[in-house]
């Protein structure tokens, strides 16, 4: 979360009269102190639990970016009754595409495992960023490395090899979601291709998909947030 207000791209606060709005750590990140060193909690479809967990036991929108994308999806799939709506920003690497990512995740942990957290940031510096982060906002970078440096190094190799072994659910999984679904995707980011965010808006039958192809894009980014959870229905608990 942390890492998340020093970007300033989200400005949750105008969701606040649309909705409770409810962030957490997921575990081995930021502040939560909820720390594994199996491969295996960190799998997004084990991230579910944290995600289900942290609102109680009603019905609410799950969303998050990345990773936090598919332990949304993931979440609508274990207990569809309780998720009113999905927000899915930045979709990450999928399918057919999710071999070449998976890979490099593994070379970052072995990495970190021979050379610690500074040499995975020494060799994070000649990776590219996501294109409108390094032409609009090039301390991006620099706010993103200062968070990983807090990170504890024995559980990021950890992190990386769940990211890893992860996928998002099977396109007849995501079919099968009938659920609002605010989908939001950048450009250039290899990481995050526009090709998922379609794909899941092919998909799913609820969707709506909005591309940011630069940083005045993002930046709408809380306001199609709000618009979107001002217009889910309640469900009643």
């Amino acid at each position: 979360m942390a890492h998340e207000d020093d970007l300033g791209l989200f400005d949750w606060s105008s969701a606040g009269d649309v909705a409770t709005v409810l962030r957490y750590d997921a575990r081995g990140h930021g502040g939560c102190e909820c720390a594994h060193f199996e491969d295996r909690a960190y799998r997004w479809s084990a991230l579910v639990d944290d995600m289900l967990r942290v609102p109680g036991q009603g019905p609410f929108v799950a969303g998050g970016a990345s990773m936090g994308a598919a332990t949304s999806l993931y979440a609508a799939l274990r207990a569809p009754r309780r998720i009113q709506g999905l927000v899915l920003v930045i979709p990450p690497t999928a399918w057919e595409s999710r071999p070449a990512q998976a890979e490099a995740y593994l070379s970052a942990a072995r990495i970190v495992e021979r050379r610690g957290i500074p040499g995975y940031l020494k060799a994070f510096q000649s990776a590219g960023q996501p294109r409108i982060l390094a032409e609009e906002l090039p301390e991006a970078g620099s706010i993103w490395q200062r968070h990983v440096r807090r990170m504890d190094e024995k559980v990021v190799p950890s992190i990386l090899r769940g990211a890893a072994s992860s996928d998002l659910p099977s396109k007849a999984e995501i079919h099968s979601l009938v659920v609002p679904t605010l989908i939001l995707a950048w450009t250039g980011d290899t990481a995050h291709p526009v090709s998922t965010a379609e794909t899941l808006a092919e998909l799913m039958v609820m969707s709506e998909l909005h591309v940011a192809e630069d940083l005045a894009g993002v930046r709408r980014w809380p306001e199609l947030v709000r618009e979107f959870l001002g217009g889910i229905c309640q469900w009643e608990v």
